[in-house]
């Protein structure tokens, strides 16, 4: 059985930045960021595409700070929404009025991301529209350099990823950087624990029979 998601405890890193972003064919978003952040220009930026490819970490490196919606403050000129097509009718409207004060405020910007392009319509038209008045990018998925980040951070700590593992793991669980990750530290500490230094397919099973969802 294919895993349809790990029970993984993934939070939103603070510490997330343009930087530390694995960019793969996102390059025109991050550079589009990056002026964002230096001449506020566009002001307005909406991020959309399937869940896993990095668009809360963009949103949390242009000022994402919770899972609300803020209110415009004068002291506080850059904001980030995530996931608008989940929001509330009552997270609409203040979605509404933020994206309006951002607009009359010189040097204030907002980023939002959702997993629908505007095209789709997937929101109520005022919204919609408004998603369109900035720049719009597809945040695609990582291939090749999701797996060359994950064999660099598994060299890093000392062990080897198997290459029946790593076809294991592209056949079988989430093409989430987020969660590759994670899935890497924590048996990496079983690892260190049995004195072991690769991930092969068996053991890979062994930790998500006891950690994960049934194979």
């Amino acid at each position: 059985m294919l895993f349809e998601q790990l029970p993984l405890d993934i939070s939103m890193d603070p510490a997330a930045t343009l930087d530390n972003f694995i960019v793969g064919e996102n390059g025109e978003a991050v550079t589009c960021l990056k002026q964002m952040l230096d001449q506020a220009e566009p002001q307005l930026v909406y991020l959309w595409g399937e869940s896993g490819v990095g668009k809360t970490h963009l949103a949390i490196a242009m000022g994402l700070k919770d899972r609300d919606v803020p209110a415009f403050s004068e002291s506080c000129l850059r904001y980030a929404v995530d996931d608008v097509d989940t929001l509330s009718d009552e997270g609409l409207d203040r979605l509404f009025a933020l994206i309006n004060e951002v607009r009359v405020h010189p040097g204030a910007t907002l980023v939002m991301t959702g997993k629908k392009s505007p095209a789709e319509k997937f929101v109520r038209p005022d919204i919609c529209t408004r998603l369109t008045w900035g720049a719009v990018f597809h945040i695609k998925a990582l291939e090749g350099e999701m797996w060359k980040a994950l064999a660099a951070q598994a060299k890093e700590r000392g062990i080897e990823v198997t290459a029946e593992a790593e076809g294991w793991m592209k056949n079988y669980l989430p093409r989430d950087i987020k969660v590759l990750s994670k899935l890497l530290s924590e048996m990496d500490r079983e690892l260190l624990a049995k004195k072991k230094a690769s991930i092969t397919v068996p053991a890979l099973k062994s930790w998500l029979s006891k950690h994960g969802e049934e194979i």
